[in-house]
């Protein structure tokens, strides 16, 4: 059962005359009689203070929101949000109210079709639709993100970012209302509607709270769901026609799920080197199959292993510029009180590579494998990840180790 429990303002806190206030639930309304708590005055909302959205907890890529507009014209109809990132991501929300099975139905079909419209735009066509809204002729959506003072030889990347990303279909869905309600199974149905699109989709329910007797309202979202993989569509090709239905195809169990973070963090890493995606997603799936190990991408690559006992254990990470860094081995290491083992594993990570070695900072816990006193290329480590591989089994197998003395201690 998900239910909100009504939350108690406290005030004074630890002081004598400290006192608890229980708030009133306020129920969003269609707007009939005068109510002020209406879809447009959520939607306002929301566009004054993309805060309130979690998007940190659904794509953490797509965290620095920019209000770009509200009811952004498409084929369909007006979709009630646009926001966008300053990286060229790309967020759309609908404010709705749940009043029955129906209506949630069309609320989500609805949401999936903006997704198709804004997939047919190209870049131009998005700033045009931007400008009808703000009914701002002559805006420039590059200003708009970036800011007036945005350096002029950045508008060329934001550009490439917002075109691929239409043209991928790549974009966070949010629909955010009272009472969201959805079953997974009716998710998938709409889902499989656009499965050539890669977005995102999150239902995000808002609970609204009134201070009685004062006009300051506590509001409280939660994520109630949301898709980390779209089902791709596979279809077959002979001399420019489609010769099959589309099929459905189903990720592998043991898969990790996609996300809209780890497609922008690959296409960070493919601006460093065109093979660095493929190389180190070769590698992951090894690391993952072989040793548990798997990745956990948001700003960047987190390389991750769980004991026994559910303890997570890094074991490097790799940022958007295709470097890899070691030190974030000793924070859980050093936790249990076996630094020696994450100093012992960045030694054989840098024996293992020409001109390696271990920067020894005062702090142990600051200790980190370097090549030529910096920080290593992701692509040596490709080079020779045979060697990290070795490195990786020796570590685990100690942590491991060490985790069947203490049950049995």
């Amino acid at each position: 059962m998900r239910a909100y429990t009504r939350p108690i303002l406290v005030s004074g806190l630890g002081q004598e005359g400290e006192s608890c206030q229980a708030l009133e639930p306020i129920p969003l309304r269609s707007g009939a009689g005068g109510l002020t708590y209406t879809e447009r005055w959520l939607q306002e909302l929301l566009q004054r203070n993309p805060a309130l959205l979690p998007v940190e907890q659904i794509e953490p890529a797509l965290a620095a929101l920019v209000p770009v507009c509200m009811e952004l014209p498409l084929s369909c109809g007006y979709a009630d949000n646009l926001f966008m990132t300053p990286e060229g991501g790309i967020v759309l929300v609908e404010a709705k109210l749940w009043r029955n099975p129906e209506a949630r139905r069309e609320v989500v079909g609805q949401v999936l079709d903006y997704a198709k419209d804004l997939a047919s735009l190209q870049y131009g066509g998005l700033e045009a639709a931007v400008r009808r809204a703000r009914s701002e002729p002559g805006c420039s959506l590059f200003q708009l993100v970036r800011g007036p003072d945005a350096a002029p030889e950045s508008e060329a990347p934001f550009i490439d970012a917002v075109t691929r990303n239409l043209r991928l279909g790549r974009a966070l869905l949010i629909v955010a209302g009272d009472g969201v309600q959805q079953s997974a199974e009716q998710l998938a149905e709409f889902l499989q509607r656009h499965v050539s699109l890669h977005f995102t989709f999150a239902l995000v329910e808002v609970s609204l709270w009134r201070v009685p007797q004062t006009d300051q309202v506590f509001v409280q979202p939660k994520v109630v769901a949301r898709t980390v993989q779209i089902e791709r569509a596979v279809v077959r090709m002979e001399a420019g026609v489609a010769a099959s239905p589309p099929e459905v195809t189903p990720a592998l169990a043991n898969s990790r799920p996609q996300t809209l973070s780890t497609d922008e963090f690959y296409d960070h890493l493919a601006k460093v080197d065109p093979q660095l995606p493929d190389r180190l997603k070769r590698l992951l799936g090894e690391l993952e199959e072989r040793y548990g190990v798997y990745p956990d991408v948001q700003r960047r690559l987190s390389l991750k292993w769980r004991s026994p006992t559910g303890r997570e254990f890094m074991l490097g990470g790799v940022d958007r510029e295709g470097r890899f860094v070691a030190d974030v081995a000793n924070d859980a290491a050093n936790a249990i009180g076996r630094l020696d083992l994450s100093h012992a594993y960045q030694r054989l990570i840098a024996n293992g590579l020409p001109g390696g070695s271990v920067r020894e900072t005062p702090k142990p816990i600051g200790w980190r494998a370097v090549v030529d006193g910096k920080d290593i290329p992701i692509s040596l480590m490709l080079d020779h990840q045979a060697n990290w591989k070795a490195a990786i089994n020796v570590y685990l197998d100690e942590l491991e180790e060490f985790f069947k003395e203490t049950e049995s201690a």
